[in-house]
């Protein structure tokens, strides 16, 4: 018997054999139907409501001493004060003498209160190239005048010409004032301002 006919007969029989398994075997696990017990029987429940007494927590205890006695006092030493001799009023008493007083030679300015007075003014250098072209103008300078009577901080605000700019700042520069006083004593002037005029003449 060859292979192709020995295939259409040994699958129905594995068939077979295999349901015939499943049924052996769920016949062995089943243990049939389970009754259902009903009971009226439940567990007793037991509430509690009333608190178990508690002490109350005392404070700290304090244990009382004697009465400590305080100590003795200080002895203290008489000690004889001196007494100023009483001043007879029959005596007479002058006051020392006093010499005239010596007035000394001031050379030097006592300051006075005041604006800044210009002491110093040099005058600006025409730029030769400006000249030479016929162009005139003017600058408006802002500066500083220092305690010493010096100029700082010296700016052009409004110039026709940046010559006429460069100009007038070196000059302002070595200008020299008397500075400021307030109550007696030099300070800085901020905010010093001046135009600076360029014509050329005939």
């Amino acid at each position: 018997m060859t292979a192709y006919l020995r295939t259409p007969l040994v699958l129905p029989a594995a068939a077979i054999i295999t349901v015939a398994l499943f049924l052996l075997m769920r016949s062995l696990i089943d243990i049939g139907p389970v009754p259902l017990i009903e009971t009226d029987e439940r567990v007793p429940v037991e509430m509690n409501v009333e608190v178990d007494p508690v002490e109350p927590r005392t404070g700290r205890e304090f244990e009382i001493v004697d009465p400590v006695d305080p100590p003795p006092p200080v002895e203290t030493s008489e000690v004889d004060r001196a007494v100023p001799d009483p001043v007879s009023p029959a005596e007479n008493f002058t006051t020392p003498p006093i010499d005239d007083p010596v007035l000394e030679e001031f050379s030097g300015r006592i300051p006075v209160d005041g604006d800044p007075t210009p002491t110093v003014r040099v005058s600006p250098v025409y730029p030769t190239v400006l000249a030479d072209r016929g162009v005139e103008g003017q600058c408006t300078m802002m500066f500083d005048i220092m305690p010493n009577g010096r100029t700082s901080n010296v700016r052009a605000l409004d110039c026709t010409n940046r010559g006429f700019e460069r100009a007038s700042i070196r000059a302002v520069q070595n200008w020299r004032y008397d500075p400021q006083v307030r109550n007696g004593e030099p300070v800085i002037y901020r905010g010093a301002t001046t135009q600076l005029i360029y014509e050329l003449g005939d």
